[in-house]
């Protein structure tokens, strides 16, 4: 007798193929047979309800909600099983306990490395699977300082030697952040040396490119050529172009992206779907030279130093301070706390978008930032449900079975996940069970929500999400790369 069996689900496997209607049997964490299977000691009536293995978040920041909110409730509610921390640079560790990072992970913890992070996760619990990334500027930070120029010398090889423990701990690759400090001090050929210590793992460069406007195409050549010199796979971060003048221009990066890897260069990328982009407001406004055009298409989503702008646009701030916006933009970005004030920032054409996420190997990522005040990015909490109800079941972008290969079984694969993002025998028993005709996103710029239509969800066989009501249960494991 099984665990527990998935009756009369409209079973989409993840491969991309088209569904069927059957039953999923479970047992021991694992998927022990689809198609028409026996008797169960627990079942779930799955009519009318598609069945699809847990979504993988193929680019996250939940390194500390992991942490802080185990259960990582904003992921569960979306389908989300799996997540993918250590992005654009920035991870949990290498840590020095008793200093706050100076960043947006706001890293307080009781490790110092990668394998005592996973202990220190792992002892209270975690709701979703987890991978992650070690990022370069959390290492050449901690070992150089925030403001460190470019490494070399013995100071290169230490940036190396701590990416290294972290690969020998289990971590995917390492990330890169080149438009943060210190990663933007970082030239091609330290890049190169630092990037050829994960290849020697069969490990995967993750990068937030230095441009994402005018000079895209030449941000993607520059860590491409990394990848030709080191043989390391590359994976673009959040691939889009932001800037109204380069709107209608993502094509050209897409060609590139084909040719370089016509050209034997191993190249992925994953994105969102939305229009607006989010991070800390001092990387895209330094001080001194405040861009009063782009300050007007800002909201500021999280600000300990002004709570009530929060969810609000500059330009209706600058009206009622009365005071200018580059006044306004250059007061927040100097305030005690400015190195944790987020936004958004509308600057993104939906047609480009669009034209990323229906790329072949286009993954699908939500690229949010935990925050429990104020008013998130929406994509933290409806990045899957916006992609299988707006744009697959409403707007007909993609198919479901493509939408859903794009969150499973893609990125389960890119990342070395084993066993992982498909329905098959034998693999572990993730699983989304979701309402096609409901599952939407439900959040908005200024108001937060929880999606609709997700009801259960199975993490390593176990239900966190029943009904639509998480359970409590923490099944999630740390996952490592299979070379």
């Amino acid at each position: 007798m099984y665990d527990l069996a998935i009756r009369g689900a409209l079973i989409e496997d993840g491969s991309g193929r088209q569904s069927v209607v059957g039953d999923i049997a479970v047992d021991g964490g694992h998927i022990a047979a689809t198609g028409t299977v026996g008797a169960a000691r627990a079942e779930i009536d799955a009519d009318g309800m598609v069945a699809a293995p847990g979504f993988v978040d193929a680019h996250t920041h939940d390194d500390m909600e992991l942490h802080s909110h185990p259960d990582n409730p904003s992921k569960l509610r979306q389908g989300v099983t799996t997540v993918i921390c250590g992005s654009c640079g920035f991870s949990a560790f290498p840590h020095m306990p008793g200093q706050r990072s100076p960043d947006f992970l706001s890293v307080d913890g009781r490790w110092r490395n990668y394998r005592e992070y996973q202990e220190v996760v792992t002892g209270h619990g975690i709701g979703t699977n987890a991978a992650a990334f070690v990022g370069h500027n959390t290492v050449q930070r901690l070992l150089l300082g925030i403001d460190s120029t470019e490494p070399s010398g013995r100071a290169l090889l230490l940036v190396c030697d701590d990416i290294r423990r972290a690969m020998d701990d289990g971590a995917l690759g390492v990330s890169t952040g080149l438009i943060y400090r210190p990663g933007r001090n970082t030239s091609t050929a330290a890049l190169s040396r630092i990037v050829a210590t994960v290849a020697d793992y069969g490990g995967i460069h993750s990068t937030h490119v230095r441009d994402e406007s005018d000079g895209l195409l030449d941000a993607i050549a520059e860590v491409a050529s990394v990848s030709r010199e080191t043989g390391a796979a590359l994976q673009i971060s959040h691939l889009k172009v932001i800037g109204e003048r380069n709107w209608g221009s993502l094509g050209a990066a897409l060609y590139q992206v084909d040719r370089f890897r016509s050209e034997g260069i191993d190249i992925g990328f994953d994105m969102y779907p939305y229009t607006a982009g989010s991070g800390p407001l001092v990387t895209y406004f330094p001080p001194d030279d405040i861009d009063v055009a782009r300050a007007r298409l800002v909201q500021i989503i999280r600000c300990d130093d002004y709570p009530h702008f929060e969810g609000r646009r500059l330009p209706d701030i600058a009206r009622e301070e009365g005071i200018s916006l580059r006044d306004l933009t250059q007061r927040l970005v100097t305030a005690p706390n400015a190195g944790e004030t987020l936004c958004n920032i509308f600057e993104i054409h939906e047609d480009d978008m669009l034209e990323a996420l229906s790329h072949p190997v286009a993954m699908v990522g939500s690229d949010g930032i935990p925050q429990q005040e104020g008013v998130p990015h929406p994509r933290l909490q409806g990045t899957f449900p916006r992609v299988l109800g707006y744009y697959t079941r409403d707007r007909g972008v993609l198919s479901q079975s493509a939408a859903i290969k794009k969150m499973t079984s893609v990125p389960a694969t890119r990342y070395g996940l084993r066993d992982r993002g498909l329905l098959r025998p034998g693999f572990a028993a993730d699983v989304v069970v979701f309402d096609p005709t409901t599952i939407a996103d439900c959040g908005t710029y200024t108001s937060r929500a929880d999606p609709n239509g997700i009801r259960h969800v199975l993490v390593n066989g176990q239900q966190a999400l029943l009904d639509g009501e998480l359970t409590g249960v923490r099944a999630g494991q740390i996952l490592r790369r299979d070379s």
